[in-house]
């Protein structure tokens, strides 16, 4: 194995810091959950919690998943590194006894101070308390209002369909469940259907003063499947595009919240292929991914990013959106791209 360069093993070491933090929510995400569950006041709303609280771990374990894409280079190093077996043990011992000083200073530190911000705490949380119970008494009348607001996610949704689907696709949106206004927004439930190919449940909602997309929930399944939100599909490829759409949305999401919705439309779309189209990198239909999953067709679709401005004008070309790759041949093309 080859010599690495330190900015390639200071991505390494970025990617395990990553992992590391997503299994650290995982945990918080567990313990919350496991919480909820043990409770003896299981009020009205406890289904609600429940299922919230279910999709907020099953979104940390795709994310974990497919940050786990991303470290085989990295501990393929860490073990060649180790067979090796040329480290400064006395340097490290030193680094070691050195942080464990410190951290031991930092200990004590806040043991002195924990007295006084306990006190602080009480003080603050009697106030509030108080604050709570006055602001609760309080009802606010919301005069009728005869303004027709257009609702977000119908009007750009139409406005996709109308300007940007392709005419020679079987692809459609429809409302699950219909776009309800809220104080800072609307929310909607939508199924996109892709024929011969897929099928995505999403709950988004808008946010008009930041102007921003929020993905509640989603699943995405084959044409036929019929299955709940937080079980996973019966289809390998379904299951690795679930966690792949975990880094997309959090891709697209970045946009101002109409681009993000027809960023999202366009990612949909391009899958209406999924089962046809060859590797743009390998030129085949099916690659061994691994083995859990095991033979797969092209289930990635390149999506829209915003670039930093140090590589928008770099030299690197980047696969236009919709692009298919093996999720191998996509990962190798990244890592040579310094993507």
């Amino acid at each position: 194995m080859s010599m690495r360069d330190p900015a390639e093993i200071e991505k390494f070491i970025s990617n395990i810091d990553h992992a590391l933090l997503t299994v650290s929510e995982i945990r918080s995400s567990l313990r919350h959950f496991t919480q909820l569950v043990q409770s003896e006041n299981k009020g009205p709303s406890f289904v609600h919690a429940f299922s919230d609280r279910l999709n907020s771990v099953k979104r940390d374990l795709n994310t974990l998943s497919s940050e786990g894409e991303n470290l085989k280079g990295a501990l393929e190093h860490a073990q060649f590194v180790a067979n090796e077996n040329k480290f400064n043990w006395a340097l490290i011992k030193s680094e070691a006894e050195k942080e464990a000083a410190e951290e031991e200073i930092r200990f004590r530190e806040e043991e002195a101070n924990s007295a006084k911000a306990k006190e602080t705490g009480s003080f603050v949380k009697a106030n509030a308390d108080y604050a709570y119970k006055q602001l609760s008494s309080i009802v606010l009348e919301q005069k009728p209002t005869s303004i027709s607001v257009p609702l977000f996610f119908t009007t750009c949704i139409n406005q996709w369909m109308s300007n940007k689907k392709p005419a020679d696709i079987d692809f459609t949106v429809t409302f699950e469940k219909e776009e309800t206004p809220t104080l800072t927004g609307s929310t909607c439930h939508i199924k996109i259907s892709a024929r011969k190919a897929l099928v995505a449940d999403l709950e988004l909602e808008y946010e008009k003063y930041s102007d921003t997309l929020v993905v509640h929930q989603y699943d995405i399944k084959g044409v036929k499947e019929e299955k709940h939100f937080w079980q996973d599909s019966q289809y390998l490829v379904f299951q690795k595009v679930n966690l792949l759409a975990t880094d997309a949305f959090e891709d697209m999401l970045v946009f101002f919240a109409k681009e993000s919705l027809h960023n999202m439309l366009d990612w949909f779309c391009s899958y209406h292929n999924l089962f046809t189209t060859p590797c743009h990198r390998c030129h085949k239909i099916l690659q061994f991914d691994s083995p859990q999953y095991r033979y797969l067709p092209p289930m990635v679709r390149t999506w829209a990013k915003k670039l930093p401005v140090a590589q928008s004008d770099s030299s690197v070309v980047h696969p236009a959106p919709g692009t298919a790759y093996h999720m191998r041949c996509y990962i190798e093309y990244k890592n040579n791209h310094a993507i």
